[in-house]
């Protein structure tokens, strides 16, 4: 399997570009001459999304999920679910980080009741050892 070819082109960090190629250009999308107006607009359109960000963070509202929130339980992902149901309707969370922190708090579920599972199984076949040898 080949590698594919990297843009030629220097990102912003002053590094070279580590974006893959358009086919037939020498350049990613980003950075291909004839994508600059289009290109432009993106950076812009993210630009303007950051600086929204920044707004919203400086106005004091909450982001969807304290730091300092544990996340250790189904319980705790259940209050986290709630919490980011509440900042929703009331328009401090942007629906699209709503979205994302549900999906990983619906996974964090799932991972804990693995864990769960397999820490009740474990205890089981320890029992059932026990009695065994007994």
């Amino acid at each position: 399997m080949t590698e594919a070819r990297r843009c030629e082109a220097t990102a912003a960090n002053g590094k070279p570009c580590q974006a893959p190629v358009l086919a037939g250009s020498r350049f990613c999308w980003a950075h291909d001459p004839s994508n600059q107006k289009a290109a432009d607009a993106a950076r812009r359109a993210g630009g303007a999304q950051r600086a929204r960000q920044m707004d919203r963070s400086r106005s004091g509202a909450p982001g969807p999920v304290p730091t300092w929130w544990s996340l250790e339980t189904a319980a705790h992902a259940r209050a986290g679910l709630a919490y980011v149901a509440q900042e929703v309707l009331a328009g401090n969370l942007p629906a699209r980080d709503a979205n994302a922190a549900a999906g990983a708090m619906s996974a964090l579920v799932n991972v804990l009741r693995a864990t769960d599972l397999e820490q009740r199984l474990a205890l089981l076949e320890r029992t059932l050892d026990h009695r065994g040898k007994a």
